[in-house]
């Protein structure tokens, strides 16, 4: 492993936290498009995240200004809660290895939220009514964001021997 100094740290902090964003912003438009696709509840992707907080105002249909803020406040917590480890795992490989790294990482996130983080805040009926395959599609769309956000922080750092 490459030593890492006070720089490095910070842009994997930053890195990680701009990644998280846009992950959390690529997979909620994912989840907007599914639900509209299966003629769901479009706002059910913005205020899910919520429930934990709110309850079942987080689950009712249609739109609710503070369902809607906790909501995506709480997908993005989680979103830069997930890339901040991703970005200190991968900082310093390759833009591909890192793009490579992130579809093994969207299993990880996929077997953390569904068996740990969901069961833990009361959401497992969540869990079990998302297929499983969906599940997995929609967490490893995630990490790939995450990954791709995470570019341009990525630094490459070439150790060269001691003479």
């Amino acid at each position: 492993m490459v030593p890492r100094d006070k720089e490095d740290w910070n842009r994997i902090f930053k890195g990680g936290v701009a990644a998280g964003v846009f992950g959390g912003i690529v997979v909620a438009l994912f989840g907007v498009v599914a639900n509209v696709l299966e003629g769901r509840d479009f706002w059910a992707a913005f205020k899910g995240a919520g429930a934990p907080f709110l309850g079942e105002r987080a689950m009712q249909p249609g739109f609710d200004s503070t369902a809607v803020i906790v909501g995506v406040l709480s997908h993005m917590a989680v979103s830069i809660a997930w890339a901040i480890p991703f970005a200190m795992l991968v900082y310093g490989l390759s833009r591909g290895a890192t793009l490579v790294s992130s579809v093994l990482w969207g299993f990880i996130v996929w077997v953390g939220m569904y068996y740990v983080v969901l069961p833990m805040v009361g959401l497992q009926q969540i869990a079990a009514s998302v297929p499983v395959g969906m599940a997995i599609v929609e967490h490893v769309i995630f990490a790939v964001a995450v990954a791709v956000g995470f570019l341009p922080y990525q630094r490459l750092k070439m150790v060269l021997p001691a003479h």
